[in-house]
């Protein structure tokens, strides 16, 4: 019995230099801050939500550049009279020119927000993790 009440005052003089030290501790965190939790499923969501937008824009753009460039080469190799442009060639080439303009600076686009998104996303995984102080 002796035995077993020896461990119990041990468990009191534990927690009374617990409770001690958790009065004289202090955490500085500042009012305003606003910290958010974001989880994996989450990052790969923002990553595939980043660029899809500029990726459908250049893959349309893409999409009717080259059948518009080469029925324009097409029409034109026919032409018995080279120095002689039709209505129709000249069309399928500034459409042509025009998507093939819209796809190339969609790509651009796309590809800088990718990296953003990816920078962005290895910055939040970076982070180091807070631990909280041992009492």
């Amino acid at each position: 019995m002796k035995e077993r009440r020896g461990k119990l005052d041990n468990a009191n003089i534990n927690i009374a230099e617990i409770n001690n030290n958790l009065q004289q501790s202090y955490i500085h965190y500042d009012p305003e801050r606003v910290d958010y939790t974001i989880s994996n499923f989450e990052l790969e969501l923002l990553k595939q939500a980043g660029g899809s937008v500029w990726k459908d824009i250049f893959l349309a753009s893409l999409g009717i550049a080259i059948p518009t460039i080469l029925n324009g080469l097409c029409s034109f190799t026919k032409l018995e009279n080279k120095e002689v442009i039709n209505g129709e060639i000249f069309l399928n080439f500034l459409i042509g020119g025009i998507s093939l303009s819209l796809a190339v600076i969609c790509l651009i686009v796309w590809k800088n927000n990718e990296v953003k998104f990816t920078t962005l996303i290895k910055q939040i995984k970076d982070k180091p993790k807070y631990r909280l102080p041992n009492a």
